[in-house]
């Protein structure tokens, strides 16, 4: 019994002088940890993430000053430009309008046709999935007239007082009737149509805009071209 009992203990002291290793192992490891290093990246990740979200705040505070500034910009220049357009008309200087028009027509026309061919693209995907006459009326109205409103009156301004000055010196000197200027007034409002009836006007009163014409069906040719073919390759 007393045996038993001694094997007993051994066995205890042994396990105890393990556990202990393992232990003095454990503690010699933590030790040996790099805790300085684990305290300066602790303090980087939490202050990088303070001045980083402070950052994007004044960044965005940035952005939105500079995208204020060129928005003010955009009226200014175009409150200029119409002024500009005005006097042109007192002394009826065709040359001024015409060319304002182009020049404004070409740098907006990118633009204004890639959100012409984006609402247009609503309207049809909204046409194909309903019947229901009430939803086609209300995309057309909620798409296309903000659309027009816009591009018409907002971006397309000096572009369509500057023809609207061409179809009133045609009607006076060509005898040009109200209703094509009408018609012609619409058609403004219609992307790539509004472009095409431009260099029709021009050309066919005063013989301006040919060399334009060809530039601009030779681009057109190239566009619906690489249209085409570069899905298929």
């Amino acid at each position: 019994m007393s045996e038993d009992m001694d094997f007993e203990k051994k066995d205890d002291i042994e396990v105890k002088e393990i556990l202990d290793d393992m232990n003095s192992n454990v503690q010699v490891k933590k030790s040996k940890l790099p805790i300085i290093l684990l305290a300066l990246l602790y303090g980087m990740a939490l202050y990088g993430f303070i001045f980083s979200f402070i950052a994007n705040i004044i960044l965005l505070g940035l952005v939105m000053a500079f995208a204020v500034t060129l928005f003010i910009m955009f009226f200014v220049v175009m409150i200029l430009q119409v002024q500009g357009i005005e006097y042109a008309k007192k002394i009826e200087d065709i040359d001024y309008c015409l060319n304002t028009y182009f020049l404004y027509k070409y740098i907006t026309a990118p633009f204004i046709w890639s959100c012409g061919i984006i609402v247009a693209s609503m309207v049809l995907i909204t046409v194909k999935s309903t019947d229901d006459p009430i939803g086609i009326a209300a995309a057309f109205g909620l798409l296309l007239v903000p659309y027009i409103f816009t591009v018409s009156v907002l971006i397309g301004l000096p572009c369509i007082i500057t023809i609207n000055f061409a179809l009133d010196i045609a009607r006076k000197k060509f005898g040009m009737s109200s209703f094509k200027k009408m018609i012609h007034f619409f058609l403004q409002l219609i992307p790539i149509l509004d472009l095409i009836d431009g260099l029709y006007i021009s050309i066919k009163y005063w013989k301006r805009g040919k060399v334009a014409a060809v530039i601009t069906a030779l681009c057109a040719i190239v566009g619906m071209a690489a249209y085409f073919i570069v899905p298929v390759l």
